[in-house]
C-alpha cells in the first residue's frame, strides 16, 4: 500500500517525466535505484541511519548513479535523503508504475479463484475485464482457497467479485428483503 507521502512524490516525478517525454526511461532509472538502494538490506540500513551525515549518502547514491540515471531520479534520490524519506523509495517506484500504466490505458488486475486457471479461462477473464474496465489489462492471478468456486478481481482499490459466495449472498439478501410472504 502506497502512503500519501510516497503517493505525492511519485505524482510529482510522473508528471515532470511526462512534460519532458521521458516517463518510460524514467520509470527504467527508478526501478533500477529501487533495486540498487531498497532491495538490499544493507543499502537501505545504511541510508536510514541518522548517524551517518546525508552529504556522505548523496556522495554513494552519486557515485552509483551520476552518470548512469535520469536527472530527475537522482535529484529525487537526494531529495529523499535530505528529508529522512529513503525508505519510500519502493512504493515510489511502485506508485509511478501504476502511474505510467494508467498513462497508457493498461490496468494492473489480480484475480483470485479456488484452483489454478488454465490459458482459456485467463483469456475469457481478461476479454471481460477489458469490456468492464474499459482498459487494456495484465492479469495476474493467484490462489485463495476460501473461495468455493469462480473468481475475484482487484485492481486499484476496486474488487469485482464473480464468485460463488456473492452470488449466495446476493440471492439470500434477495429472499431476505421479498419478506415471509412472497417466497
Amino acid at each position: 500500500m502506497t502512503s500519501h507521502v510516497g503517493r505525492n512524490y511519485a505524482r510529482a516525478l510522473f508528471e515532470l517525466a511526462a512534460e519532458t517525454g521521458s516517463p518510460e526511461a524514467v520509470g527504467a532509472d527508478l526501478r533500477v535505484a529501487r533495486d540498487a538502494l531498497f532491495t538490499q538490506k544493507d543499502v537501505r540500513n545504511f541510508l536510514s541511519n541518522r548517524l551517518i551525515s546525508r552529504v556522505t549518502k548523496k556522495k554513494l547514491v552519486r557515485a552509483g548513479f551520476e552518470n548512469e540515471a535520469n536527472p530527475r531520479v537522482l535529484t529525487l534520490l537526494f531529495l529523499l535523503i535530505d528529508r529522512g524519506r529513503t525508505r519510500l523509495l519502493g512504493e515510489i517506484e511502485e506508485e509511478f508504475e501504476r502511474l505510467f500504466r494508467l498513462s497508457r490505458g493498461v490496468r494492473k488486475v489480480k484475480v483470485y479463484s479456488a484452483f489454478p486457471l488454465g490459458d482459456a479461462e485467463k483469456g475469457s477473464i481478461t476479454r471481460s475485464l477489458e469490456t468492464r474496465l474499459a482498459a487494456r489489462v495484465e492479469l495476474e492471478t493467484d490462489i485463495r482457497p476460501s473461495l468455493i468456486g469462480g473468481v475475484v478481481a482487484e485492481s486499484e482499490g476496486q474488487e469485482i467479485e464473480f464468485s460463488i459466495k456473492s452470488q449466495l449472498g446476493a440471492l439470500a439478501a434477495g429472499i431476505e428483503a421479498a419478506g415471509p410472504g412472497e417466497r
